[in-house]
C-alpha cells in the first residue's frame, strides 16, 4: 500500500502492560503472568525490528518505528492527526492486549482502517468490490479509499437487497471515482449480508472490500453483532473500513 500510494510508511508497536489486560478469571495476573507477558511483548518488538529492517533493504523505503508501552486504546490518539490511514491485522488473530486496535482506530480517532486476515496471500486493490449501502459511513469510506479505487483495474458496487432500486445512487457515488464500475444487486434470501457478499467478493476474485462499519454504533454492534462485526469475524479477504 505504501508503494502503491507513494506514502510514508510508520510502524506503531504497543508493549501491552499488565494493567492494560483484564482476564475474565481473575482479578489480576499472576508474578508468572506478568513475567510471561512482558517477554513475548519484548520478544513481538524485536520480530517487529526485523521486519522493519528487511522491508527498509528490500524496497529502499525507510521506515519509521514508534515504541509505546501502555494499551492501544491510548496510543492511537497520537495518531489522531499525524496518520491518513491505519493497517493491522484481524483484532481475533491477535494475542490477548492487541484486540483492540482495530476499535481504537475506527471508533476513538476515526481513521480509514485496512484490516487483513491472517491467510490472505493474495495482492492488494487490483479488484475492489463496494459493499454498497447508501448511509454516511459508505460515503465517507469511498472518500477515504478513492485513491484505491481509481487504481484498481476492475471495481464492483453489490447491494445485497431484496430490491433493484438498492444500487440506486451507487453509480453517482462511485462513477466519479472508478468510471468502469460494474454494479449489481444480490437477493439474501435469507441469508446474512455478511456471507453474502463474502462469497460474491470470492466469485468476483476481489483483494479488497471496500465498506462503512458500525453504522449502528458500537454499542449497539457490540450487543447485536451485526455485518461489521461478521465481516471482520470472518472475512477472508482485507477490509478497507470507515466509520
Amino acid at each position: 500500500m505504501s508503494e502503491r500510494l507513494g506514502q510514508k510508511l510508520r510502524l506503531a508497536h504497543v508493549e501491552i502492560g499488565p494493567r492494560s489486560i483484564l482476564l475474565p478469571s481473575q482479578e489480576q495476573l499472576s508474578e508468572y503472568e506478568v513475567e510471561h507477558l512482558a517477554e513475548r511483548e519484548k520478544g513481538e518488538t524485536e520480530k517487529l525490528r526485523d521486519i522493519v529492517a528487511d522491508w527498509t533493504r528490500s524496497s529502499g523505503i525507510s521506515v519509521e518505528f514508534d515504541l509505546y508501552k501502555g494499551d492501544e486504546w491510548r496510543v492511537m490518539r497520537h495518531y489522531r492527526k499525524a496518520a491518513s490511514m491505519v493497517v493491522l491485522a484481524a483484532p481475533h488473530t491477535q494475542p490477548i492486549g492487541h484486540r483492540e486496535g482495530l476499535r481504537a482506530a475506527l471508533l476513538r480517532t476515526r481513521h480509514p482502517v485496512v484490516m487483513v486476515p491472517p491467510a490472505w496471500e493474495g495482492g492488494f486493490g487490483r479488484r475492489l468490490m463496494v459493499g454498497w449501502r447508501d448511509i454516511p459511513p459508505l460515503h465517507r469510506a469511498l472518500a477515504a479509499f478513492k485513491p484505491f479505487l481509481a487504481a484498481a483495474e476492475h471495481v464492483e458496487a453489490v447491494a445485497v437487497d431484496p430490491e433493484e432500486s438498492a444500487i440506486e445512487g451507487a453509480r453517482a457515488a462511485i462513477a466519479p471515482i472508478a468510471a468502469g464500475a460494474s454494479y449489481r444487486v444480490i437477493a439474501p434470501e435469507g441469508r446474512k449480508t455478511a456471507a453474502v457478499l463474502l462469497e460474491a467478493a470470492a466469485a468476483y476474485q476481489a483483494d479488497g472490500l471496500v465498506m462503512g462499519a458500525f453504522r449502528r454504533g458500537e454499542i449497539l454492534n457490540w450487543l447485536v453483532p451485526g455485518t461489521s462485526s461478521r465481516l471482520i469475524q470472518s472475512s477472508a479477504l482485507p477490509l478497507l473500513m470507515r466509520r
